[in-house]
């Protein structure tokens, strides 16, 4: 009973909205900081830079959702549920997702203009001697932007929750 009222009064919310925030910020960092080494926009780059790529974003995102999660369960006693527990998680992903689209579009629209015709030369590049997939990528050349933020929202929001779904099931704790 006395877990079932902390639970109502302590939401995950306000922790998930700066956690999330925290992490826009520091993705938006990586961002700037690999484009300025030059890693960023390559079409090939070799295993371990992609490696180091996927572990210092999506690895620190990992982390940024088991750490609210974990804070949670501490603001609620040292007990959380397994739904609990899921849902401050996905709140985290779905922040994340939302503010890292956000932060893309600020990104490569106002503060790096020329990172999105990088993207778009490096389209040009994989698409070869294909006409056709020339011609589509300056079709969209104006979309990109949007492309790009909606594409990492929604990549990070997927992740997001099957990242929750599994630390969820690490971090319960009920009351016997």
């Amino acid at each position: 009973m006395e877990q079932e009222i902390l639970q109502e009064q302590k939401k995950p919310n306000a922790l998930a909205f700066q956690v999330a925030i925290a992490f826009a910020f520091y993705t938006l960092a990586l961002i700037f900081t690999m484009n300025l080494l030059g890693v960023g926009n390559k079409l090939d780059i070799p295993v371990w830079q992609k490696a180091i790529s996927f572990v210092l974003s999506y690895g620190v995102f990992i982390v940024a959702i088991y750490y609210a999660q974990h804070k949670h369960k501490n603001e609620l006693g040292g007990f959380i549920t397994y739904g609990r527990a899921f849902s401050a998680g996905f709140k985290v992903a779905a922040y994340a997702g939302l503010f890292i689209g956000l932060l893309m579009m600020l990104y490569y629209g106002v503060i790096d203009k020329g990172a999105l015709q990088d993207v778009l030369d490096l389209q040009i590049k994989a698409a070869g001697d294909n006409e056709q997939a020339i011609k589509g990528v300056n079709m969209m050349s104006k979309y990109m932007i949007y492309m790009l933020a909606f594409g990492s929202a929604i990549t990070y929001t997927i992740f997001g929750l099957i990242v929750s779904l599994i630390t969820a099931a690490v971090v319960k704790k009920d009351r016997a």
